[in-house]
């Protein structure tokens, strides 16, 4: 019986992740190629005090397969009261879930005790938000939403050169997403540029605000777009001095690029079929996986 990528890496990381709550923290070859990738500097230096966390959300579909899959870079900064091996999330995983992969489910990044601690999570709420606007959807929730880290061990700041190995990001991220019945895979933030320049992927082309494809005036925007193995897009957003999702509006015209209009809506398809602007190409068009 073949068992699909996302199982296998869930099964992975549980496996991994409960050996480490034991007291063992020997890395995989593989796992110690991805470690040793970033080389991150002052704030930026990773840890692993905290178990790692390499992605957020429901991989194995158990409750429902997510429609949205977003990339960030890291977990962030290690909070011992949560994240060490006798933290409050430990104890979570260990005696209430039994597993990674099952707390995850549960979002434990936007509800108490994190919450009650941290307050808001700004950073998942943006990333929700997008979800439901791109999705035209105000009633999708966590378990539509998927995020996979490039890197899943702890670091206050994200500092540093990053040098992710191909073929383990493709093993761990590229696989599980090419299961799942999405046709775009969003970042946020120009290093996610840079990542997808060096792993490397093909280059589909792109825009910036302004363009005659993309009718955004956002100062800066631009857009990138890479194929994946898969076929699947990965869409990247970035502007001077922001690294998030963009906004309801924008997300509007975003998707009026990428994908036109949908029927029934009243606003005008782009121009596409003008004259391109400089340095800006159209965008081979991927059918949505299955």
């Amino acid at each position: 019986m073949t068992t699909s990528a996302r199982d296998r890496v869930a099964a992975f990381w549980d496996d991994h992740i409960e050996a480490w709550f034991e007291g063992e923290d020997r890395l995989a070859p593989l796992l110690e190629r991805w470690f040793d990738s970033y080389e991150g500097v002052e704030s930026g230096k990773p840890t692993r005090d905290g178990f790692p966390e390499p992605y957020h959300g429901d991989l194995r579909g158990v409750e429902h397969t997510p429609r949205m899959v977003v990339l960030g870079l890291n977990p962030g900064q290690y909070r011992k009261e949560f994240q060490s091996r006798d933290g409050i999330f430990a104890r979570e995983i260990k005696e209430e879930y039994g597993s990674y992969s099952r707390w995850q489910t549960t979002c434990p990044y936007n509800r108490g005790p994190w919450t009650d601690v941290m307050g808001r999570n700004r950073y998942y709420r943006a990333r929700l938000e997008f979800t439901r606007n791109w999705l035209q959807d105000p009633g999708a929730d966590h378990r539509d939403l998927l995020i996979f880290e490039s890197y899943p061990w702890h670091s206050t700041r994200f500092r540093g050169r990053f040098s992710p190995p191909p073929d383990v990001i493709d093993q761990f991220i590229w696989q599980p997403i090419a299961e799942l019945p999405v046709r775009d895979v969003f970042a946020f933030g120009r290093s996610w540029h840079t990542i997808a320049e060096s792993l490397p992927l093909d280059d589909a082309g792109g825009f910036d605000a302004g363009s005659s494809m993309y009718r955004s005036t956002a100062a800066g925007r631009k857009v990138r777009v890479h194929t994946l193995p898969s076929g699947q897009r990965l869409i990247v957003v970035w502007q001077p001095g922001y690294a998030g999702p963009p906004s309801a509006e924008e997300t509007a015209l975003l998707r009026d690029a990428l994908i036109g209009v949908e029927p029934g809506s009243e606003r005008e398809t782009p121009p596409r079929a003008r004259a391109e602007a400089p340095g800006e190409r159209l965008l081979t068009q991927v059918q949505a996986a299955p």
